[in-house]
């Protein structure tokens, strides 16, 4: 992998002795089917390059193979399974951080780049995770099927670690106040945390319409006046604050439910209030993008793409039902078969 730049495979080949350069005179490089087959025009996929020189010792050939997006169909030729495939890239099979979804939704394009998309790098430096100390134990601001708790640290590779890990969006419309903040699950792009009101439960919500103000948090210095926590006030409930699990104090459900709680002046007061308001921010958090990261469009909710092999215990689909309005099949190249658009990831 070249280090400088993901999307290419980087090698370098050295002669060995004196030998070698005088008994071979040509090197032959192969073309693997998964590179931009339109920057070596002279090649065919799996054919060879050949380089003709009177080699020197410690001559050194670089090789950098760009990487491109494709996807390859399922091993089955009954009809009903005609939609299914895998995406690659370049040697990597993706995988899709998902607990039972795998329909995508290709809409009106045919070229691949249109409906997956690369994660940026700077993403990685908007992860966070929330925590707070209870009774002697670490437990962290986490998704739970779309309700959100608050739950036991998790271990590294799991899915509580997914679920434990936001990031930071900042809305363009709150540029000029940069406190405002809202929050991402990790493994939902384009889904938002929202409240419900006062002294109702945080959920998880779609944001295929631009996320409402239900949305946005204000990031204020942790109520408790401890160095380095945060609070998180609503932009549209001014004095009502996210709080974690000592808002079952507050509530008769007297469960892990992170709930908007609208304190009274004497509730304000209380030290048990202050601290289950106020968070201890985990920068990148629990869990981080790993290099090679996508993210696909879904029909239901949209995929976050990582390289299989990078995976431990969480779950995920290497497989996915693609769905498509009337667009030409798109073949193993990502070119829709009647008009040869191919793919771009650069």
């Amino acid at each position: 992998m070249c280090r400088s730049d993901p999307k290419r495979l980087a090698d370098t080949l050295g002669t060995e002795n004196e030998e070698s350069c005088t008994t071979y005179n040509m090197l032959k490089v192969q073309q693997p089917c998964f590179c931009y087959y339109h920057l070596l025009q002279s090649v065919l996929a799996g054919n060879f390059i050949s380089v003709t020189r009177n080699w020197m010792s410690n001559d050194i050939v670089t090789v950098t193979l760009p990487l491109r997006l494709r996807m390859e169909s399922i091993q089955d030729d009954r009809p009903e399974y005609g939609s299914i495939q895998a995406i690659l890239f370049g040697p990597y099979l993706l995988a899709g951080l998902t607990t039972g979804d795998w329909d995508i939704n290709t809409g009106n394009s045919s070229s691949i780049s249109n409906w997956i998309t690369a994660v940026p790098a700077s993403y990685s430096g908007q992860l966070i995770s929330l925590t707070q100390e209870i009774n002697g134990k670490t437990h962290v601001f986490s998704n739970s099927n779309g309700s959100l708790t608050m739950e036991e640290l998790p271990i590294e590779g799991t899915n509580a670690a997914i679920h434990g890990t936001f990031r930071f969006v900042f809305p363009e419309k709150a540029a000029a106040v940069q406190s405002y903040v809202m929050l991402e699950p990790f493994d939902l792009p384009g889904m938002m945390v929202v409240h419900r009101g006062p002294n109702n439960g945080l959920a998880v919500s779609s944001s295929s319409t631009a996320p409402g103000a239900d949305a946005m948090f204000n990031i204020v210095q942790g109520l408790d006046g401890e160095d380095e926590m945060v609070s998180l006030e609503s932009s549209t409930q001014r004095g009502c604050f996210v709080c974690g699990i000592g808002g079952s104090y507050f509530s008769a459900a007297r469960n892990k439910t992170v709930q908007l709680i609208c304190p009274s002046d004497s509730e304000l007061d209380m030290m048990s209030f202050r601290r289950a308001v106020s968070f201890t921010p985990v920068a990148r958090g629990l869990r981080q993008y790993h290099p090679i990261s996508f993210v696909a469009k879904g029909v239901s909710q949209n995929f976050l793409l990582e390289p299989l092999l990078s995976l431990r215990d969480e779950t995920y689909t290497v497989y996915f039902h693609i769905h498509q309005q009337g667009n030409p099949v798109i073949d193993n190249f990502g070119r829709a078969t009647s008009t040869q658009i191919e793919s771009d990831t650069s």
